[in-house]
């Protein structure tokens, strides 16, 4: 009886979770044509492909400037960020496209946004799923809710529950579905299917690395699984259907740059100086030998703020990816060289997108480091699943993560400046924040806070549809303080939610709640 009722208390607090992290700023607010934020270029990408159908992005970005893009075709506008999130996208948007055109839903948002807002849950809950049968294979119990602290904590699902349209998710998942491929491969007994798979796991990578072009170590996953999992594996780079395979990914993504572009590049900074050349002095001054010592020195430096410091440290904000930084000194007083080489050439390219950035990505955390996340819950479990000091330390920090992503933007403590100030690196910059761990800790005694947390998020939107139905909820609201214009706002969009959508939303949550508390 007692076991029953504690996995009916925790299935109600992982619904609320989930219900609580699912925030409004962003999915009531619908990305209309001609913005070149961030969020809205990834959403061109997916609606040209999923609905337009022609890659052709003026009707997206209408008089858009500073996204000339093509280097043979200067009129061809085109979003700065690669198109992998539109192609990840893409089926689920063109299916709700496709209902939009039979049912029509009276909403505050378009059905298409909606599905298109939830995709990147969809993603990291099926490499949730991904991870766990990666590790039953490999005879590891995983307990669900640690697992979930752990990707919860890691700072990934902000991007998937907020900032949806961001690549970050996607690029989760993407690494998730290598090493899952790769693990197939190893343990296939089928000869068909595991050379099926050996051809098929380069292109993915390939495909997956048109998320963020920098993700180079994907193509060391290979190495990784051989190392990590199962030392007596060939190399799977020396087999002929990977070379293939290789082959084709590498050519489809050359001619993905060139369609899009207007050249073969494998070189991200070949497009984003374009239109981001302020940083090409912090790009180029690694290659300027005569800065060696000094660029050295900051190299430390920064290494120590990103683990260390108050904006966004890893090792409070995100204690696996902690865990990673910390598996550099481990594998060398282990004096284990290879797997010290792939985790350097794991953590290498957001390590240095940082440093030429000399900011955490200017959003949630260090967003550049969160596609390796799942290396890195693989390595623990792999390799750790017995430090119970580590676990300890995983476990209590990840829930601690958890209630900083809840707290994030609830007080003037925890938001980002919209003024310029000084970041932990010293540079003088906009949407920084180098105080917020300590601004955490004060949210936690502002009642204001607390409400923010609830009423921005789509516990907030059940709270206020429900009220509607027996009283204005301003009324009440106006009983306790004066509504300004951003809660009128919000009772008016919550007020406005389409009920199926958000019924839909539950329903979703409840299903995804019953497998965290289910036992394989």
């Amino acid at each position: 009886m007692t076991k029953k009722f504690n996995n009916k208390v925790l299935f109600v607090l992982i619904v609320f979770l989930l219900l609580a992290l699912t925030k409004i700023d962003f999915r009531f607010d619908e990305i209309n044509p001609g913005s070149f934020v961030d969020d809205a270029e990834y959403y061109y990408h997916a609606q040209t492909i999923a609905i337009d159908r022609d890659l052709d992005y003026s009707n997206q970005m209408p008089d858009t400037p500073y996204r000339n893009l093509n280097v043979e075709d200067r009129d061809k506008v085109l979003p700065v960020h690669s198109i992998g999130v539109g192609i990840f996208a893409a089926p689920f948007l063109f299916i709700a496209n496709m209902l939009s055109s039979i049912f029509s839903l009276d909403s505050l948002i378009s059905f298409n946004y909606f599905i298109y807002s939830f995709i990147p849950v969809f993603y990291l809950y099926v490499s949730f799923i991904l991870l766990k049968k990666i590790l039953k294979k490999n005879s590891v119990r995983v307990n669900n809710l640690f697992l979930l602290c752990l990707i919860g904590g890691s700072g990934v699902s902000y991007f998937a529950f907020e900032r949806f349209s961001m690549s970050h998710a996607y690029e989760f998942f993407g690494t998730t579905l290598c090493l899952y491929i790769s693990n197939e491969i190893i343990y296939s007994k089928n000869k068909n299917i595991k050379n099926f798979l050996l051809f098929l796991l380069p292109v993915v990578l390939f495909v997956v690395l048109t998320i963020r072009w920098s993700n180079y170590f994907l193509i060391l996953i290979p190495l990784f699984v051989k190392q990590f999992i199962k030392k007596d594996e060939k190399l799977f780079y020396l087999e002929p259907l990977f070379l293939a395979g290789f082959f084709i990914g590498l050519s489809l993504f050359l001619l993905h740059t060139k369609v899009l572009h207007g050249i073969y590049t494998l070189n991200p900074s070949d497009i984003f100086f374009i239109v981001e050349n302020r940083y090409s002095s912090d790009y180029y001054r690694f290659f300027d030998l005569t800065r060696f010592v000094e660029n050295i020195i900051f190299i430390f430096k920064t290494f120590f703020i990103i683990n260390f410091s108050q904006e966004f440290g890893l090792m409070f904000f995100s204690p696996v990816l902690f865990l990673g930084s910390s598996l550099l000194f481990i594998y060398l007083f282990k004096k284990d060289f290879i797997k010290l080489f792939l985790i350097a050439g794991t953590i290498f390219f957001p390590f240095f997108s940082t440093l030429v950035l000399n900011n955490p990505g200017y959003s949630y955390g260090y967003r550049y480091y969160y596609s390796t996340i799942p290396i890195f819950i693989l390595i623990y479990f792999l390799d750790f699943n017995h430090n119970n000091l580590l676990k300890k330390y995983l476990l209590s920090f990840s829930v601690l993560a958890i209630i900083f992503q809840l707290f994030f933007e609830s007080s003037p403590y925890v938001v980002l400046s919209a003024e310029y100030v000084t970041n932990s690196f010293g540079l003088y910059s906009k949407y920084v924040n180098p105080t917020i761990l300590s601004g955490m800790f004060r949210s936690f005694i502002i009642l204001d806070s607390y409400l923010n947390v609830i009423f921005t998020s789509f516990i907030g939107v059940f709270i206020i549809k429900v009220l509607s139905f027996f009283m204005s909820p301003l009324d009440l609201i106006s009983t306790f303080r004066e509504p300004d214009e951003k809660i009128i706002e919000l009772v008016e969009m919550s007020i406005s939610f389409s009920w199926v959508m958000f019924i839909l939303v539950l329903l979703t949550y409840l299903g995804i709640a019953r497998n965290f508390i289910t036992k394989d």
